[in-house]
């Protein structure tokens, strides 16, 4: 190998890697983007070349103006960024995605929309990453997000919501799942229950569910998991209106405990609590027990997702296959050909565990 040449504070180039291994450029281009037209031994000589100049690889823009392909994949959803990271269930759909990506040599963008749907003085973004497709995971119909998704002209799956026209979805009955958990209570003799639902719009709103936001919930998920519930509390002859029900800007173990502090306070309090969400639903049974109440002598309680901390809880729940779901997305999203599209609804599992039981006498 000739010797390394110094490049200063210059960057190098792939012509610098081509003049250093004694091949023309279009071959050590191929090297990167196409690497089945070169046989093991040369790509490994212009790979070393490279660390030694310390060529980082083709620009992103190049590579795929070449290619036609970026070699990523956008993942984009409607939380703060650090949210992907603490909360069990994303992490659990980012952890399909990203088993998925592995397999096939594909990389994997994080954008995040948070600040976006709060402030619609903010600009719209996601980001500078060239990708080949985007996953839209749990994002509101009505955010300008996905337009500006829908604008990119390249390939979109979703996942949970929003169900757009042409676009393939992965996603579960949100309906028929809460309505079997809400059945399942009624036929342990409850008739006092309680809701504490996860966020319906883009504010930061907490507090009672009330009539005029129930009217206009923008999450389907959300809009499925009520529906489901009260459907099956109304076929008992439970009227929705009788049934309170607290909304929860954050999916976290303390909006949970203070949604159930407000349960509990009623004059009727519920002895069943259906919650949204298995952290929701761990952070009431802290406010029932702080209480002197006992799970479920007192108070049953029924959460959603199967966490790994719900089964550390004893939590009741609906166990959801969210890395599945991950999984789905990338396959949906790589496999669109122009033919019609298709949806996935994966099957949900009613798990029973010990925090629910009969309804109290008297």
């Amino acid at each position: 190998m000739k010797t390394t040449r110094q490049y200063g504070r210059r960057k190098v180039t792939l012509k610098d890697v081509a003049a250093q291994v004694g091949v023309s450029h279009t071959t050590v281009s191929n090297a990167y983007i196409r690497p089945g037209q070169l046989s093991a031994a040369l790509r490994e000589k212009i790979f070393a070349a490279a660390q030694e100049l310390g060529y980082t690889g083709p620009d992103p823009a190049a590579k795929q103006l070449a290619t036609g392909h970026s070699g990523a994949l956008g993942f984009l959803f409607s939380e703060d960024l650090p949210y992907a990271f603490s909360d069990p269930a994303v992490l659990a759909v980012l952890n399909g995605v990203a088993k998925s990506c592995d397999e096939m040599e594909t990389d994997l963008a994080l954008i995040s929309a948070g600040s976006s749907l709060r402030n619609m003085n903010t600009p719209v973004s996601l980001g500078n990453a060239a990708v080949d497709g985007y996953i839209l995971y749990s994002v509101a119909p009505d955010s300008r997000c996905v337009l500006m998704a829908q604008q990119r002209n390249v390939p979109l799956v979703v996942v949970d919501q929003p169900r757009l026209d042409n676009v393939p979805y992965v996603g579960i009955d949100d309906r028929g799942a809460a309505y079997n958990a809400a059945k399942t209570l009624l036929e342990l003799g409850h008739r006092r229950f309680g809701i504490l639902s996860l966020k319906t719009a883009h504010d930061d709103y907490f507090g009672i569910l009330t009539a005029k936001r129930r009217a206009n919930i923008a999450h389907s998920t959300i809009a499925m998991r009520l529906e489901g519930y009260l459907t099956a509390l109304q076929e008992a002859g439970i009227a929705p209106e009788n049934v309170p029900a607290w909304e929860i800007p954050i999916n976290s173990e303390e909006s949970g405990a203070e949604g159930a502090r407000f349960l509990l306070n009623r004059q009727n309090a519920p002895t069943a609590i259906l919650a949204m969400s298995d952290r929701v639903a761990i952070g009431a049974m802290q406010t029932i027990r702080a209480a002197s109440l006992s799970i479920p002598e007192d108070v049953s309680i029924f959460g959603f997702d199967d966490i790994p901390a719900a089964a550390l809880s004893d939590l009741s729940t609906i166990r959801q296959p969210h890395e599945r779901k991950g999984m789905e997305a990338v396959r949906l999203l790589t496999q669109q050909d122009g033919r019609q599209n298709k949806n996935v609804i994966l099957e949900t599992e009613l798990v029973a565990r010990g925090s629910i039981g009969p309804a109290p006498k008297g």
